[in-house]
């Protein structure tokens, strides 16, 4: 069995803001967001591979153009996925794809909620990753509720980071 050391592989985090929106709005520092990143796809996938993967943040009326276009609901959302990733291929670098998160929206469903921003981002950010590696809320009961386990057992490993 080859063994091959974590701090080998690299994991490519690629975070863009929307002209509109400025590092300091953001409920995480970068540092932390690429920390957290990191540990949920060490958790849950190879851990021989390296990973890419890009995470956009919007403001809602950008959000809303991209929903409009890929899903053909015209209203913003919380997050947008945009998977890349093939469980089975059997390469050693692979590009997760692309998670969208609207700052709007999440600073809005915070105060709903009655958490904080940065709780929401977290939410936000662990639901885009798990559409990344295929878990699907929206096709059936039974999806919805692994993949809400999912998403509470993530949280629980990136809470304190």
């Amino acid at each position: 069995m080859e063994v091959v050391p974590l701090e080998t592989l690299v994991t490519s985090i690629y975070l863009c803001l929307s002209e509109e929106i400025e590092e300091i709005q953001l409920p995480d520092k970068i540092s932390s967001i690429e920390k957290k990143i990191k540990r949920l796809i060490r958790f849950i996938l190879d851990r021989k591979k390296s990973y890419e993967i890009s995470l956009k943040i919007v403001t809602d009326s950008e959000i809303k153009i991209l929903n409009y276009e890929t899903r053909d609901k015209d209203k913003p959302t919380d997050v947008l996925s945009y998977p890349l990733f093939e469980k089975n291929l059997s390469i050693p670098h692979a590009a997760l794809g692309e998670i969208i998160i609207s700052l709007d929206t999440l600073k809005r469903q915070a105060r709903e909620i009655g958490h904080t921003e940065k709780d929401e981002f977290h939410r936000l950010l662990v639901h885009g990753f798990l559409h990344l590696i295929g878990y699907d809320h929206e096709t059936n009961e039974e999806d919805a509720r692994i993949m809400q386990e999912k998403e509470e057992e993530c949280l629980a490993l990136i809470e304190n980071l």
